[in-house]
């Protein structure tokens, strides 16, 4: 526990893989597949209590094996994921213990994230009541209009691009999923539904190769990080 705070971590794992082309979850980078690598960041994270994983339905019984076989005791449940990211989220909060004060939920398909990193946002969680690890806008961003004309430049020095995991008190993200249910509201993650609710967000800044395995060109970086981390 961190602070005395019962922290749960939802890692979403039920993605469809389409610019893959097949399950990246289950794909080996090194001597590891990506689920493996995502799982251990959160297993050996001090912070974290359980962890809920949402997978696809005919995943589950392997993922359920892979949990077995590394023996990672913090994985409480393995649910099947909705047809969305918020669904899956909604699925997996059903799961959460009653005891959680925070719950983190992680991509997984990030599988670079450090258990030092989930520390981090999870103490800003604490200060502030929601976190996300978010990394500096270093490009120089356009606004366009629907016909992608510039319309004018965004100043960089305050944007970030956000990244997981985002944690949130329990009550607030469960408060902000019920609110997007009622209003019908699709988001593309947590942040954006508890900002439907007015809740402040703490962005923390941390390592700029916590990216998202989305392309099959992003597993030679993948493994060049993991390579100079000596963890390949």
């Amino acid at each position: 526990m961190l602070n005395n705070k019962f922290f749960s971590a939802i890692i979403l794992s039920a993605g469809k893989s389409q610019r893959m082309g097949y399950n990246k979850m289950l794909l080996n980078i090194g001597s590891k597949n990506v689920f493996e690598r995502t799982v251990e960041a959160f297993e050996n994270c001090e912070a974290i209590d359980e962890i809920i994983i949402a997978a696809p339905a005919d995943s589950i019984e392997e993922y359920g094996e892979l949990v077995k076989k590394n023996g990672y005791a913090k994985v409480v449940w393995i649910v099947e994921g909705g047809s969305t990211r918020q669904g899956s989220v909604k699925n997996a909060l059903e799961k959460v213990s009653s005891d959680s004060h925070y719950v983190a939920v992680h991509d997984g398909a990030r599988p670079l994230i450090k258990s030092e990193s989930i520390t981090l946002v999870a103490q800003a969680a604490i200060d502030f009541g929601g976190a996300v690890a978010s990394v500096l806008s270093v490009d120089t961003l356009k606004s366009v209009d629907d016909n992608g004309m510039i319309t004018g430049t965004i100043d960089r020095e305050k944007t970030v691009q956000v990244r997981t995991p985002q944690i949130f008190k329990k009550e607030i993200l469960l408060e902000a999923h019920k609110k997007a249910l009622e209003d019908g509201f699709e988001g593309t993650d947590e942040c954006m539904l508890v900002e439907r609710c007015n809740h402040p967000i703490k962005t923390v800044i941390t390592g700029r190769d916590n990216v998202k395995l989305t392309y099959p060109e992003d597993v030679l970086y993948m493994t060049e990080v993991l390579r100079s981390r000596g963890v390949l």
